[in-house]
C-alpha cells in the first residue's frame, strides 16, 4: 500500500478564514472480505461515521510536519457502496494548542492495498451551515480557541466542487494511538429547576447568560441517573425555561453528548466545570467562556459535538423551552489506551489513595499529548509535562507517548533558541527556565526508554538551547541575567516574587542575576553532559559538565547569603543588593549540587522548616528530591508533607489534584482541580518508598504490581 499517490488536500472555496466547518462526500465501494483502511489528515480536526461507529481526532502537528491517521474501517463497512461525509473543523488561527495555518483535508482509502477512493478535484465539499462560523463565537479561553454554537433547524447546503489547497503532503504516521471513546459516561442528573434569563442577555455571551441567570431550584434528587431509557420529565412552569445539573461523580474528559426530546424547537445552552463553588458551574471567568449552545429541533435529538474536548465534571444545561425530556446529557469520554499500569498499596490507606488519585490526574491530562489541564487550557508545555513524563515513566512504564511530545517540544525551536511556551502552538512569548528544563526533560527519557536514536536526532536542539544560555552568562560573575527582552517572561512558579511579569520587557536599573534559572540551565547542562556522554561524544559531554561546574561555582558565591544561611533569589545587577528567599530557589541549587557542606544542610533544614516562602505543588518535586539527599534525617518529613498537601485536597473531595493547593479560587477563580503536574507523589513512593525491584527499604510496608 503506497500512500499519497492520489490524495490532494482539499477545501471549499470562500471557508478558509478562522473557525470554519466544512463536509468533504466520499462513496467507498467494498466487497465481500475486503480490508478497508483509510488515510486522512486535516487542518486542524476531523470527524466521521461509518457503521455507527465515530472516527475522529487529528494530531496535533505542525504545518511543515504533518501527521496522517491510519484508520481500519473494515468493520465499520458492509458490501456495496458506503456512503461517507467527512467533517472538518478549521481553527485558522493561533492559540496555546494549535498554529493558524491554511486550511485542508487529505485522505485515500484503499481496498486490500489498492486505492479506490481519495479526495482530489472531484470530491464534493459544501459548508456547514449548523455552525456558527468565523471570528465572532466565543473562546473558551485564549489558550484553547473557540467553543462552538450549533443550530440543528438549519438544513445542510448543497454539496459542490472543491478547490485545490495549497499545503504540502504528509510526511510521517500518527506517532501514538488513537483516543477510545467510551460510551455516555454514566452520571446522575443532581438538581434541576427553573430559570430566568437575565436583563439584556441577547447582550451577553453564552457563558455570561448561564452565570448571571436567575435559577429557581425544584428538586435534589440522586436517584436519577443518565443515561436514562424512557427519558427524564421536566417542566418549566412560568418561568423561561428547565435547567438541570449533571455528575459525572469525577473529573472526566471527554466529547459533549446530548440526548433529549423537546416539543418545540429550542435553543440549549451548555456549561461546563470542575465544581460547584457557585452553586452551579461557573461559566465565565474573566475572558474564558467554559458554554457552548445546541438548538433543538422538535423532537428527539442526538448531538455528539468531535472537535472540543471538555474537562469537567460538573454539566449545566438550560433548555428554552417549556417542556424537555432528559435521555442523556454528559460526555463520552476520550481515554488514551496504555498497555501497561502499576498498582501501589501500603499499609496507609492514605498513601493508598494519593497514589490512586495522582494516577487519574495523569490520565485525565493525556490526549493527543501531554496537557496541563483538561479544562481550562489542554496545552502542552515542558515544565508541566517534565513532571508527567517522569510519573508515567514509574506508573505507566510508557515511553512512546513521551516520545511524541519531546518531539513536537524539539520541532518548536525558535530563530532565538528557545522554545515556543506551548507546542505545537505559536506564542506571543516564552519562559527562558521552560527551555531549559527542556534539556533534563531529554535525559530523564532517555534514561527510562534508552532510546539512543531519538534522543540523538534532537541534540542539535538541545545544544542550541545550552549555547544559547552559556551566551548569556554574565563576563565578570558567570551569571545568567534575567531576559530581559518583551518576549520573554521570568516565570519559575506561582509563587509570591517568582511568577514574573509578562507586562513588557525588564528596565535596566530592575536587571537581576536570577537563582532559579542559574540552576535550571546548571541541571540541564549537566543533563545534556550525560546525554552526549551515552551518545559517545565525550568532549562535548566534558565541555558541558564544565559549563555546569562552574555556572555551580557562581551560583554558590554570589547568592549565597551567610546571614541567613540559605541563598537568596536575585541579586539586582546594579547595586548587588540580595532579595528574596524561597523554598524553591534554595531547592534548586542543592538539586543541581552547588550547595556542599554545611551550606547543603543549612539549606535542608530552611527547607524542612517554615522559614522560607514556601514552594508550589508544581515544583515541591525538587524540595523533596534535595530533601532526600539526607533521607535517613527527612525521609518522614517528606512523606508527611505529602501526606499533609496532597490528604488535603482529597479532604476536600478531589478526584484528581489541582493546579496549586488553593484550588478552584486561585488566580482570579480560574485555579484549575486536575493539573498533571501535581501526579509528582508517584516519583516519591516509586523512588523512595520501595526500590526499583519492588523490594522494601522501611519507609513503608508497600508494593507495587502490573495490571495489563
Amino acid at each position: 500500500m503506497e500512500l499519497w499517490k492520489t490524495g490532494k488536500w482539499i477545501w471549499a472555496e470562500g471557508y478558509d478564514s478562522p473557525n470554519t466547518y466544512i463536509d468533504a462526500a466520499v462513496t467507498i465501494p467494498v466487497r465481500e472480505g475486503q480490508k478497508i483502511v483509510m488515510a486522512i489528515s486535516a487542518d486542524t480536526n476531523y470527524a466521521f461515521e461509518a457503521g455507527g461507529q465515530l472516527f475522529f481526532g487529528q494530531y496535533a502537528d505542525y504545518p511543515f510536519d504533518k501527521v496522517y491517521d491510519l484508520l481500519d474501517l473494515t468493520a465499520s463497512l458492509t458490501p456495496g457502496n458506503n456512503p461517507v461525509t467527512i467533517r472538518v473543523w478549521h481553527q485558522g488561527d493561533d492559540s496555546s494548542t494549535a498554529r493558524g495555518e491554511a486550511a485542508g483535508l487529505i485522505f485515500e482509502i484503499f481496498a486490500d492495498g489498492v486505492c479506490v477512493a481519495a479526495s482530489g478535484e472531484d470530491t464534493l465539499v459544501r459548508p456547514v451551515n449548523g455552525y456558527a462560523m468565523g471570528p465572532g463565537v466565543e473562546h473558551v479561553s485564549g489558550q484553547l480557541g473557540y467553543s462552538f454554537r450549533f443550530d440543528a433547524r438549519i438544513d445542510e447546503a448543497e454539496f459542490g466542487p472543491c478547490v485545490i489547497a495549497d499545503k504540502s503532503l504528509p510526511i510521517r504516521e500518527r506517532p501514538i494511538k488513537k483516543l477510545i471513546l467510551g460510551d455516555d459516561e454514566p452520571a446522575v442528573m443532581t438538581v434541576s429547576g427553573t430559570y430566568t434569563e437575565a436583563p439584556d442577555a441577547e447582550k451577553l455571551s453564552l457563558g455570561q447568560r448561564m452565570q448571571f441567570a436567575a435559577l429557581r431550584f425544584g428538586r435534589h434528587d440522586l436517584t436519577r441517573r443518565l443515561p436514562n431509557k424512557d427519558g427524564i420529565a421536566l417542566d418549566a412552569g412560568e418561568d423561561d425555561g428547565i435547567f438541570f445539573l449533571v455528575d459525572t461523580g469525577r473529573e472526566n474528559a471527554g466529547l459533549l453528548s446530548l440526548d433529549l426530546d423537546v416539543e418545540e424547537d429550542a435553543e440549549i445552552l451548555i456549561g461546563w466545570g470542575e465544581h460547584l463553588d457557585d452553586l452551579r458551574v461557573r461559566t465565565i471567568i474573566g475572558g474564558r467562556n467554559f458554554a457552548a449552545s445546541y438548538h433543538a429541533r422538535a423532537g428527539r435529538n442526538r448531538f455528539v459535538h468531535p472537535f472540543r474536548r471538555l474537562g469537567m465534571r460538573y454539566l449545566e444545561v438550560h433548555v428554552k423551552a417549556k417542556s424537555a425530556r432528559i435521555h442523556y446529557a454528559g460526555i463520552k469520554t476520550t481515554d488514551y489506551p496504555l498497555a501497561h499500569e502499576t498498582e501501589f498499596t501500603c499499609a496507609d490507606s492514605l498513601h493508598n489513595a494519593i497514589y490512586a488519585v495522582s494516577k487519574r490526574t495523569l490520565r485525565m491530562c493525556m490526549h493527543e499529548h501531554y496537557e496541563d489541564c483538561p479544562w481550562r487550557e489542554q496545552a502542552l508545555y515542558t515544565m508541566d509535562s517534565r513532571n508527567q513524563m517522569l510519573c508515567g515513566y514509574y506508573a505507566f512504564r510508557e515511553t512512546e507517548f513521551p516520545k511524541a511530545s519531546l518531539r513536537l517540544m524539539a520541532q518548536s525551536i525558535r530563530e532565538d533558541n528557545m522554545l515556543e511556551l506551548c507546542s505545537p502552538a505559536r506564542v506571543s512569548i516564552t519562559i527562558p527556565a521552560f527551555s531549559a528544563i527542556f534539556l533534563t526533560q531529554v535525559y530523564e527519557y532517555l534514561l527510562f526508554s534508552g532510546d539512543r536514536d531519538f534522543v540523538g536526532e534532537i541534540v542539535p536542539v538541545l545544544r542550541r538551547i545550552a549555547d544559547e544560555f552559556i551566551r548569556r552568562r554574565d563576563a565578570e560573575n558567570g551569571l545568567i541575567p534575567c531576559f530581559t527582552e518583551q518576549k520573554y517572561w521570568n516565570f519559575y512558579e506561582w509563587q509570591s516574587g517568582l511568577d514574573g511579569s509578562i507586562a513588557g520587557s525588564v528596565r535596566e536599573e530592575d536587571v537581576t542575576f536570577d537563582a532559579p534559572l542559574c540552576a535550571f540551565v546548571s541541571f540541564g547542562l549537566r543533563a545534556l553532559s550525560m546525554i552526549l556522554g551515552n551518545l559517545g561524544d565525550r568532549e562535548a559531554a566534558e565541555y558541558y559538565f564544565e559549563e555546569h561546574r562552574t555556572l555551580n561555582e557562581a551560583v554558590d558565591l554570589w547568592f549565597w547569603d551567610e546571614e541567613r544561611g540559605v541563598y537568596a533569589t536575585y541579586i539586582k545587577r546594579s547595586t548587588g543588593e540580595k532579595f528574596h528567599y524561597a523554598e524553591l530557589t534554595n531547592a534548586l541549587i542543592a538539586y543541581t549540587d552547588a550547595a556542599k557542606g554545611e551550606r547543603l544542610n543549612s539549606v535542608l533544614v530552611n527547607l524542612a522548616g517554615k522559614g522560607l516562602l514556601p514552594v508550589t505543588l508544581s515544583h515541591s518535586i525538587f524540595k523533596y528530591e534535595a530533601l532526600m539527599k539526607q533521607k535517613d534525617r527527612y525521609a518522614r518529613t517528606v512523606f508527611s508533607d505529602i501526606a499533609s498537601l496532597w490528604g488535603y485536597m482529597l479532604h476536600e473531595n478531589a478526584t484528581t489534584f489541582w493546579e496549586t493547593i488553593d484550588g478552584a479560587r486561585d488566580f482570579g477563580n480560574a485555579g484549575s482541580l486536575c493539573h498533571g503536574w501535581s501526579a509528582i507523589p508517584i516519583v516519591l513512593y516509586h523512588r523512595y518508598a520501595l526500590t526499583m525491584d519492588g523490594s522494601q527499604t522501611g519507609l513503608y510496608e508497600c508494593r507495587t504490581r502490573e495490571r495489563e
